[in-house]
């Protein structure tokens, strides 16, 4: 977790990049130092921490856990021996920094700031941030670094968190963040990285922590905290993309400007369930054609205008449809009422793509297969379907690719530049081996 040191020309580079909103070029491209910019104002740091968590949410993360979990084929040089799980620690390197570098170090001097000035709002806003790049670590990777990490000054080789611990530091993240932000709205210092369509911080910290209690299958607060979180399909919190260089949606820029032919869905399992192509779906639905179109050109994830995955489409960070489906999960183990969530999610995919979704009238293991196979092809490049394969032991049947894999991979591989540079480097742990949540 070794960071470069900048000039002050880094600085003048990151306000201007924010101002244009340049998600890929500012994101996985300028590394900016916090240890630089320690007195910068914490609206435009926690600005870059937003950054941060749409290059995680959307970006080599996220291609590389639907490639694991066939929601996405790799079809091209380098993603072709990652469709059969073959990758380096080296592969990993730019998501930690992402992550560690990009994104907590700013989060928490964003945090101090707000403190210092009284900002609760502010301080809000960059505790939910630290919270959900955090939580995606630890789901990724397992034990990661947490209190000692970023403050490389005092703690130049930081330690490994376990990872549950990690995972309950998250929820008390989320807990202070939902007394801090009360009833404000993510125009409050989510502009313009996130789109103002008037969801509340406070409901997205209760969906953050009914996700993070379901990878740790605490399902009686998971059910709790949904109830609390998302409730309409106008309530997303969404990646803010344009047409405009730099601030377009991040598949669209890997796959039309960056690596095309790269990322496809030839012969995925998604695009099967889809097409009822040799695989059918638990719960039939003849609505998937209308939104097959809307996902898939052909054997391509469809970039056209109106396509999910076009040049100006939103993408769904937190979402209305992850929280109905973590309730009607967690309902299903808890003996709640599963049905009326899950059927509700139906009802909304209906309306925003046409056809028929209809209701189910299942219950016991069959319906804890249609929440999870309805997550699974709704939630299209998240990085929660990943999460959902692994802590369900591929409950929905997820096809293992390669020859001689036990499994889907369990976890990404620690990053090269970690393994070279912190002397408290854990060691090496197998691709296959589950986290502490999944064992």
């Amino acid at each position: 977790m070794k960071k470069n040191i900048k000039n002050i020309k880094s600085y003048l580079i990151l306000i201007s990049l924010l101002s244009m909103f340049s998600c890929s070029e500012y994101v996985e491209g300028v590394n900016i130092s916090p240890n630089d910019f320690s007195s910068a104002p914490g609206e435009l740091l926690v600005r870059q921490a937003n950054l941060a968590v749409v290059a995680l949410s959307e970006g080599n993360a996220a291609r590389t856990g639907g490639i694991f979990t066939d929601q996405f084929t790799g079809s091209d040089r380098q993603y072709i021996p990652l469709n059969s799980y073959t990758t380096t620690a080296g592969d990993y390197d730019d998501i930690w920094n992402d992550i560690y570098s990009e994104g907590l170090a700013e989060a928490r001097l964003a945090e101090n700031d707000a403190k210092q000035k009284g900002e609760k709002l502010l301080e809000g806003v960059s505790q939910i941030m630290q919270a959900i790049i955090l939580g995606e670590a630890a789901s990724l990777w397992g034990d990661v670094p947490n209190a000692q990490a970023t403050n490389i000054d005092v703690f130049a080789n930081p330690e490994f968190d376990d990872q549950i611990s990690v995972l309950e530091s998250v929820q008390t993240l989320l807990d202070n963040a939902i007394v801090n932000v009360g009833d404000a709205d993510v125009s409050a210092f989510g502009l313009p990285v996130f789109e103002d369509n008037g969801v509340k911080w406070g409901k997205v910290a209760h969906t953050l922590k009914a996700r993070y209690y379901l990878i740790m299958k605490n399902y009686p607060i998971a059910l709790s905290e949904s109830l609390l979180g998302l409730s309409s399909p106008s309530e997303n919190l969404l990646a803010n993309h344009s047409d405009v260089q730099g601030a377009k949606n991040l598949f669209f820029q890997f796959e039309v400007e960056q690596r095309s032919g790269y990322l496809t869905v030839d012969e995925s399992h998604l695009r099967k369930l889809l097409d009822k192509e040799g695989v059918s779906r638990i719960l039939g639905t003849p609505g998937d054609s209308n939104r097959r179109t809307v996902y898939f050109s052909g054997t391509n994830i469809n970039t056209s205008p109106t396509g999910y995955f076009g040049a100006a489409a939103s993408f769904p960070i937190v979402s209305y449809y992850e929280n109905k489906l973590i309730q009607a999960e967690a309902a299903q183990r808890t003996g709640g009422d599963a049905l009326g969530p899950f059927n509700d999610v139906r009802l909304a995919l209906s309306l925003e793509f046409g056809g028929q979704f209809p209701s189910t009238t299942s219950t016991g293991e069959t319906l804890l297969k249609e929440i999870l196979e309805e997550k699974y092809i709704t939630l299209i490049g998240s990085l929660q379907v990943f999460s959902d394969v692994r802590r369900t032991n591929n409950l929905i049947g997820v096809p293992i690719k390669g020859t001689g894999n036990p499994s889907i991979p369990q976890r990404l591989l620690y990053p090269q530049a970690e393994i070279n540079s912190n002397a408290n480097f854990p060691g090496l742990v197998d691709l296959f081996e589950p986290t502490k949540v999944n064992e």
